[in-house]
């Protein structure tokens, strides 16, 4: 199968039958001989359509009268993609590939309509008229950076206007992947002297000290994650445990635990002693944590499926630490999900989203020893789904309070809100994912 045709496949399990693109993405390539470029080229293909859907949708509904035929939708799309978006790729092989590959899966007289529009489209761009940015910014926004409206307006609703664009802009560039040193298995300097010998090029984080970016095609399939030397995990998500602070001997709960990053984290920071209780939902979610606990030599974690919003009874007021990292609208890890983009979030379902998070910190709340604390987190921007449940917890909850995090926060991390208890990055202002922090301690 050519590589358009398995970019079209994808897609069209992602925008059909919604299914995660990094799951799709896997499951595609699984039995296809490719070579390395041409994975790359099918990855930045996938992601770039989704990534720019809105942006590509507004272009072709100049040329083309609102449609059913999806399909067809698919193979424009990603025609327009690369005309617009992909340098190396002429324009005519553009048209030429795509239009064949639409042949094989449409037929001929689809892949010929798909050939006029993007034909059509070569001839007469100038047709295009983007939204002007000072008759209406939100829509300037919204197809300029392609987002869908509740993610423009929740960046509206809580920056001023330069910031807002700063932002998504922000959002829509391609990270480096950063990997987690298993300090179980391997120190940084030693795994650094390994890369080093086998010409494997590397950078340090930004911020944590365990944390490496480093320049390995087809991460899963290499030895160093193979033998559990490294963790895939952004270092805002490394934040997370290192604002937690478990120490040695400590009893810990992760309250919604899978795939298992934080919790294999705290696991590594404590060295094993003590235990960490991971909970999740779903068995199968729990499956991955321990494959990932046996891959990296991880022994003191302990899994439990339970459903956070509810308190299991067994272990209240038995933890020192307690991290409650919530499900949320995942704004903050656009760069990394663009589908995440394709979620059609109204005011009513972001407000049942809120008040499961309140749930879940309420209920995380009655595991805290006196003297313990008690971590927040989320994956996303903006104060509905962060600052205002924190702060409406602790109007009813006044055992606890937000204490100041300075000390955790690592050395050139500039955020002023640490001693207030809380941290929100962004990939604007820190080049890492957009996550918030907060940190809360029993005080009775």
């Amino acid at each position: 199968m050519k590589t358009r045709e398995i970019v079209y496949k994808i897609l069209q399990d992602v925008f059909e039958k919604n299914a995660y693109v990094n799951i799709s993405f896997n499951n595609h390539l699984k039995y296809q001989e490719l070579k390395e470029m041409d994975v790359g080229f099918i990855k930045e293909m996938v992601f770039g359509v989704i990534e720019r859907k809105y942006t590509l949708d507004f272009i072709l509904s100049f040329f083309i009268k609102k449609t059913s035929d999806l399909k067809a939708i698919i193979f424009l799309e990603m025609g327009l993609y690369q005309l617009l978006y992909m340098d190396k790729v002429p324009s005519y092989a553009a048209i030429n590939e795509t239009v064949d590959a639409a042949k094989k899966v449409l037929g001929i007289k689809r892949a010929n309509f798909i050939n006029a529009i993007l034909r059509n489209y070569q001839r007469e761009r100038e047709w295009v008229v983007f939204p002007d940015k000072e008759k209406d910014f939100m829509k300037y926004l919204k197809i300029t950076y392609s987002y869908p409206d509740w993610i423009v307006e929740r960046l509206l609703n809580n920056y001023d206007k330069k910031k807002a664009e700063s932002i998504l802009k922000s959002l829509n560039e391609r990270p480096g992947i950063c990997y987690r040193v298993n300090t179980l298995k391997i120190t940084v300097e030693d795994l650094e002297k390994l890369l080093a010998s086998e010409g494997i090029a590397y950078k340090k984080g930004h911020y944590v000290e365990e944390a490496l970016y480093i320049d390995i095609r087809n991460p899963e399939n290499h030895r160093l994650y193979k033998e559990g030397f490294v963790y895939i995990q952004d270092e805002a998500s490394m934040l997370v445990s290192k604002i937690l602070n478990p120490q040695q001997g400590e009893t810990v709960l992760d309250v919604c635990a899978a795939p298992g990053g934080k919790t294999t984290h705290i696991g590594q920071l404590i060295k094993n002693s003590g235990e960490v209780i991971a909970f999740d939902l779903h068995p199968h979610r729990l499956e991955m944590i321990r494959e990932n606990c046996k891959r990296l030599g991880i022994t003191n974690v302990k899994t439990e499926v339970f459903d956070a919003t509810f308190v299991n009874k067994k272990y209240v007021e038995k933890a020192n630490k307690v991290l409650a990292d919530v499900p949320c609208t995942g704004i903050g890890i656009i760069r990394k999900k663009p589908d995440i983009k394709l979620k059609q979030y109204t005011k009513e379902k972001i407000e049942k989203l809120i008040e499961t998070q309140y749930k879940i910190l309420q209920s995380s709340s009655k595991y805290v020893k006196k003297g313990g604390f008690l971590v927040y987190s989320t994956c996303t921007v903006g104060k509905e789904e962060n600052q205002e449940v924190i702060m409406e917890f602790l109007k009813v909850n006044q055992n606890f309070e937000l204490v100041d995090i300075t000390n955790e926060i690592p050395k050139g991390l500039p955020i002023e809100t640490s001693s207030c208890g809380y941290v929100q990055t962004t990939p604007l202002e820190h080049k890492i994912d957009g996550f918030f922090i907060a940190k809360l301690k029993r005080i009775r």
